[in-house]
């Protein structure tokens, strides 16, 4: 009988199901309550210093389901010019099972309306944050054991007063992302990812045959008018060349729309160009431009990763009834097909163009709760500020007053 006994912390094999008794729960729903949180050791280990979790980050990553967003390297050049000076502390939540690491979690604690706030490292310089995860992670961690597992690591992390965990995507590759079952809101922006085909003719054939036509015709227009070349940054010095053009262009355009951006600021330009610098096997960013007898008529900074080509900056200028930003899309997506990248992201937010290749954007979650009573109006206040910005980017009306009352402001 001993292979019979139950053992509370294992898995559970050869149980017996006993008569029932009056008055007693079934040994099986007993089993099914402690299995959430006894079924494996949770162990969390926190890090305060990017250097201190390198080693165990870069390891983990190799193998793990996740998004380029949360590589070391991506983290890193965002902490080292934007982060620390911002006084952002790391907590990096390291979560294993039995001494298996399952799930990497880089939080920051910030100063949000003079109170200590955990959030996801990486500020704007990322457009969806989530965890990485093990590739056996849906397998072994259930949604009630992802409870135990959360609040295990809201007990190791560093005081804080209220949580903001915002523009999370629903899953991390085929994986549904554990973050999204907590009791979050519907973000006000949205993803706009779409699987790419196997071919470009497949690509091509999505379009309207007047469309395809229009976009041809386009192209020998610009043609005609001299070298028109379409050319992806060969080396990281090109790359960072390129890049800084590309990111002081896209600057002068949005304040010429009265937009604030991050482009404004060195730290997040320096941060694209330290990662267009990386050597070749950690590259991360494509960096193209399209030019006419070497004048500018486009540029892009995408992220690649694992077969997902996020575009990050994309600006164009001239040359208006050629659409020269349609065009370069057009060619970065022919780039990613015969690269083999699966899937296509035009990053966060709506755009006109955006819903022209991806007509079933992706709905992003944000989690904010307060942790301490003096939270709580933090908290309601983030709340608030998110209603509100959803509300406005679902009017039409009140984006183009919006817009209007920017330009007023230049």
């Amino acid at each position: 009988m001993q292979d019979q006994a139950v053992h509370l912390r294992g898995g559970y094999q050869g149980i017996i199901e006993l008569p029932a008794t009056a008055g007693v729960r079934p040994l099986g729903e007993i089993v099914a309550r402690r299995q959430a949180g006894s079924r494996s050791r949770i162990g969390v280990t926190v890090h305060h210093a990017l250097a201190d979790a390198e080693i165990a980050w870069r390891a983990f990553e190799h193998e793990a389901i996740g998004l380029g967003f949360q590589t070391f390297d991506w983290i890193k050049a965002w902490h080292v010019q934007v982060g620390a000076a911002d006084g952002v502390e790391p907590a990096i939540a390291f979560v294993s099972l039995d001494g298996v690491p399952v799930m990497l979690a880089a939080f920051g604690i910030e100063r949000r309306y003079g109170l200590r706030c955990l959030t996801w490292l990486g500020g704007k310089f990322v457009d969806y944050n989530a965890p990485m995860l093990s590739p056996d992670f849906a397998e072994r961690v259930s949604p009630e054991h992802f409870a135990v597992m959360w609040q295990k690591v809201l007990a190791q992390l560093p005081p804080h007063d209220f949580i903001v965990l915002e523009n999370q995507p629903s899953h991390i590759g085929a994986t549904v992302n554990p973050f999204v079952t907590l009791a979050g809101d519907v973000a006000p922006d949205k993803g706009y990812v779409f699987e790419l085909p196997e071919t470009v003719d497949e690509f091509y054939a999505a379009f309207r045959s007047e469309t395809r036509r229009q976009d041809r015709a386009k192209w020998r227009k610009l043609e005609a008018l001299g070298a028109l070349e379409f050319r992806i940054a060969a080396n990281g010095e090109e790359a960072r060349r390129m890049a800084a053009d590309i990111l002081d262009r896209k600057a002068s355009k949005l304040r010429e729309q009265g937009v604030a951006s991050i482009f404004e600021d060195a730290g997040y330009c320096a941060a694209y160009i330290a990662l267009a610098a990386l050597p070749p096997k950690r590259q991360l960013l494509q960096v193209a431009m399209l030019t006419l007898n070497g004048e500018f008529l486009a540029g892009s900074i995408a992220h690649v990763f694992r077969g997902h080509a996020t575009l990050m900056v994309h600006t164009f200028e001239g040359h208006p009834r050629q659409s020269p930003g349609r065009l370069h899309l057009l060619r970065l997506m022919e780039t990613s097909i015969e690269a083999g990248h699966l899937f296509y992201d035009l990053s966060i937010g709506k755009l006109p163009f955006k819903e022209s290749f991806c007509a079933e954007p992706m709905a992003l979650t944000n989690f904010v709760v307060a942790t301490k009573p003096w939270g709580l109006a933090a908290a309601n206040a983030t709340r608030a500020k998110f209603a509100l910005k959803r509300r406005v980017k679902a009017s039409a009306r009140l984006m183009q007053w919006l817009r209007s009352f920017r330009l007023m402001l230049k």
